[in-house]
């Protein structure tokens, strides 16, 4: 299977919500980087827990209908991948959530597995560079009001921000 045909897989059981369908995908130990908040999952049962609580919250606010768009896949070895997806789902009020998720892959046995996924809102990366680069700083026009960014953030990090103290993380990096 290549990783265009893993991917359809993939947003099969994704857009359905399958916490079983989708955890099978994944590979161990996984990690997840939201923002600048890293976390390895050493074991199955954890990840699925925190994958369960995801999904409970993302049938909440009416997530349903997800597509996708590959970005970029880079093959790194035989076995080794990377890939960015653009993720369009519909809410129940028919308004879009859009928004764009790294993965990275390794194949197990001949399958893809799921390694890691990174999420961030849009443009942190370019705050990120101001925050360091004092004189891009001055120029930098005001960010977008709080609240504004944080109903536009990707799904990821919005459901991180609405279960922080729900989700078990085995081990955490700053």
């Amino acid at each position: 299977m290549n990783l265009e045909e893993f991917f359809e897989d993939f947003a099969t059981v994704y857009t359905k919500l399958d916490v079983d369908g989708v955890c099978n995908l994944f590979a161990m130990p996984f990690f997840t980087l939201i923002n600048e908040e890293r976390t390895d999952w050493p074991e199955m049962d954890a990840l699925r827990e925190t994958t369960h609580a995801l999904f409970t919250w993302y049938a909440a606010q009416g997530f349903h209908d997800a597509t996708y768009t590959i970005l970029s896949i880079m093959q790194i070895s035989a076995d080794l991948a990377s890939a960015q997806l653009r993720w369009r789902v519909i809410r129940n009020d028919g308004s879009p959530w859009e928004y764009q998720t790294s993965y990275h892959l390794k194949r197990i046995e001949q399958t893809w597995k799921i390694a890691g996924v990174i999420q961030f809102e849009n443009g942190a990366a370019a705050h990120k560079i101001h925050f360091y680069d004092p004189e891009r700083r001055k120029q930098q026009t005001p960010l977008l009001d709080v609240d504004r960014r944080k109903q536009q953030a990707p799904l990821l990090v919005q459901a991180e921000e609405a279960l922080r103290d729900i989700i078990h993380r085995p081990i955490q990096h700053s």
